[in-house]
C-alpha cells in the first residue's frame, strides 16, 4: 500500500464480548483463566482492508447494523480495533454522534471553543474561525444559550459547523447528522466541495445513493461487518441498489408464485438482445427483451442531438400469470454519475391500458430531448406499484449507452427553451 495515504487499514477486525447479564461480566473477570466462559462473541467487522489517497471523497453505504459506525470510530481513533493495523495521517474532523464532544450545560460559544480545542487548535485559531462558525450555524442568539436548550436541529447545525470550518485534512460526516432546511443542507455541500477542492480527504456515510454519487470519487459497501465491494462508485452503489432491492422483494410474498412458475423459462429458451448492463434485477428477470432510443430525425444510433424529439422503445413479453392492471413500464436516463435525469412511467398515465398479446409488445416513449450534452445511461423497467416501495419484474440498468451533442455550447443539465423579453412600462 502507498505509504502516503492518509488512511490505511490492513486486515482490521472489531469483536465485541457480549454478556447475558452483568454478573457473568464481573465472575469472568475474577476467575479470568478458569474453563467457564461467560460472554459470546459479535464480530462487528472482519478483515476490512482498504486505503484512501488524499484529497478523495468516499462514500461508504450499507444496512442498518452493517458496521459502518464502528468503521469510522476505529479510524478516529474512538475505538479500539480487536486485530489488524489502522495507520492515519493528518488532522481529522469527525461528526459521528449527535452530542459527542459538547457539554450540555455550556453555551454554542463554549462548546465551539471546548470542541476546537479537542481538534488541537489555540483559542487564537479558534477566535479567527469564530465569526465563521457561528455565521455557518446560523441558529441566532442560542448560540449564547446552553445546548441543552436546542432542538436536535439546532444541535446537528452547530456540530456540522464546528467540523467543516477548522481546516482538517480528513473530514468524516455521517449523513444521517445533516438535517435542516434545504438552504442548510446547500450550504452544507458546498462548504463539503470547497474542501474536496482543497485536497481534503473525506469519508461520507451516505444514506441517499444520489448523494454519494454526486459527490464521492469512490464508494465502499459494507454488509454484516465484511467489505463487500470497493471501488467506482457507479459500479458499487448500482450493485448496492441491486441488493436492497432483491432483499426487499425476497421479504415480501408477493411475487413468490411468480418466481416458480415455468413461464419464464419458456421465454428464456427465446433469441434475447444481449444487454451490457451495470446491473440487472427483478422478479421475473428475462421479460424485458429490448431497450432502445433513438432521435426520431437522426439515423445514428447511439448519439442524440439536444433539442430534437427522441423516442424511447421498450421491448418485452407478458407471462399469462402477471395481472397486466398492476404491471407498467418505465424508463430512466442517468447520468455518467448514475443520477436519475428524467424519468417516466406508465403509471403515471391513467388513460394507458395494457394489452395481453402473444409475443413481443412495445411500448413507445416520445419526449422533446432537451438534455444537454454529454453520456447517458438508459434504464428500463417494468415495474409493480402496488406497495409503497415500487417493486421490480425486470429492471435493466444499462440496456444502452448513448450521447447527446449541442449544436452550440450550452450550459446546466437541461437546455429548454426559455421565452425572454424586455418587460417596458409594465407591458410585454
Amino acid at each position: 500500500m502507498d505509504s502516503a495515504s492518509p488512511i490505511v487499514l490492513n486486515n482490521v477486525s472489531k469483536v465485541y464480548r457480549l454478556y447475558d447479564k452483568p454478573t457473568d461480566r464481573l465472575k469472568e473477570a475474577v476467575f479470568p483463566f478458569g474453563n467457564n466462559r461467560y460472554h459470546k462473541q459479535f464480530s462487528a467487522l472482519s478483515g476490512i482492508t482498504f486505503e484512501v489517497g488524499k484529497g478523495e471523497t468516499i462514500g461508504i453505504v450499507g444496512k442498518n447494523g452493517s458496521g459502518k459506525s464502528t468503521l469510522l470510530k476505529l479510524i478516529t481513533g474512538v475505538l479500539t480495533a480487536t486485530s489488524g493495523s489502522i495507520a492515519v495521517a493528518g488532522r481529522i474532523s469527525a461528526i459521528l454522534e449527535l452530542g459527542a464532544g459538547f457539554n450540555q450545560e455550556y453555551t454554542g460559544i463554549e462548546n465551539i471553543f471546548l470542541n476546537g480545542t479537542i481538534l488541537g487548535y489555540s483559542r487564537d485559531e479558534i477566535e479567527n474561525r469564530l465569526d465563521d462558525i457561528i455565521a455557518f450555524a446560523d441558529i441566532g442568539d442560542f448560540i449564547y444559550q446552553p445546548v441543552k436548550t436546542y432542538s436536535s436541529g439546532m444541535f446537528s447545525r452547530l456540530a456540522f459547523a464546528v467540523a467543516i470550518n477548522v481546516d482538517p485534512d480528513i473530514l468524516i460526516v455521517d449523513e444521517a447528522l445533516a438535517v435542516g432546511d434545504v438552504k442548510f443542507q446547500t450550504k452544507c455541500f458546498n462548504r463539503f466541495k470547497a474542501l474536496k477542492d482543497k485536497g481534503v480527504t473525506i469519508l461520507f456515510v451516505g444514506h441517499d445513493i444520489f448523494s454519494v454519487r454526486s459527490f464521492c470519487d469512490k464508494a465502499m459497501w459494507l454488509h454484516e461487518g465484511e467489505l463487500l465491494r470497493y471501488g467506482d462508485t457507479l459500479s458499487v452503489t448500482a450493485e448496492y441498489m441491486q441488493f436492497m432491492n432483491q432483499d426487499s422483494q425476497q421479504s415480501s410474498d408477493k411475487h413468490d408464485d411468480l418466481t416458480k412458475n415455468a413461464s419464464i423459462e419458456a421465454l428464456e429458451a427465446e433469441v434475447e438482445i444481449p444487454f451490457d448492463a451495470i446491473n440487472r434485477w427483478g422478479s421475473n428477470i428475462g421479460l424485458i427483451r429490448t431497450g432502445l432510443i433513438r432521435g426520431i430525425k437522426s439515423e445514428l444510433s447511439n448519439v442524440l442531438i439536444s433539442g430534437e424529439r427522441a423516442r424511447v422503445t421498450v421491448g418485452f413479453h407478458i407471462p399469462p400469470d402477471i395481472d397486466t392492471s398492476i404491471l407498467h413500464i418505465a424508463f430512466s436516463i442517468k447520468n455518467t454519475l448514475g443520477i436519475d435525469v428524467l424519468v417516466s412511467t406508465t403509471y403515471e398515465n391513467e388513460s394507458f391500458r395494457l394489452e395481453r398479446r402473444n409475443g413481443l409488445v412495445e411500448v413507445n416513449f416520445e419526449f422533446d430531448n432537451y438534455l444537454n450534452q454529454g453520456d447517458y445511461i438508459l434504464v428500463v423497467a417494468l415495474e409493480d406499484r402496488t406497495n409503497p416501495v415500487t417493486e421490480y419484474f425486470d429492471y435493466v440498468e444499462g440496456a444502452q449507452y448513448f450521447k447527446i451533442v449541442t449544436k452550440k455550447k450550452a450550459y446546466g443539465v437541461l437546455n429548454i427553451p426559455v421565452v425572454q423579453y424586455l418587460n417596458a412600462n409594465g407591458e410585454k
